[in-house]
């Protein structure tokens, strides 16, 4: 009797940290995140944050207005922010 109550303990156990150590908070376009954790897609000016558990926040760019001889340059090959276009007159 007292094997198998250690038995089912145990299993109990390492059921609930399996849990811990695998569970994700938000999970987007196969990433998967915890709370307070970001993703900066390849290709794309902007930013998955995740707020709370199936919460995430997009971040983009800020809107940008300027004269006409200058224009916005941005570069998507480098990672958010630095990717945000900016005036190039």
């Amino acid at each position: 009797m007292m094997k198998s109550l250690t038995f089912v303990l145990c299993l109990v156990v390492l059921g609930a940290h399996s849990l811990l150590v695998l569970a994700v908070d938000c999970e987007f376009d196969g990433h998967k995140l915890n709370t307070g954790e970001s993703y900066k897609p390849n290709g794309r000016c902007m930013q998955y944050t995740c707020k709370a558990p199936k919460q995430m926040i997009g971040t983009t760019c800020p809107l940008e207005g300027g004269l006409k001889p200058c224009k916005l340059v941005g570069d998507v090959t480098k990672p958010y922010p630095e990717c945000c276009p900016k005036f190039q007159c």
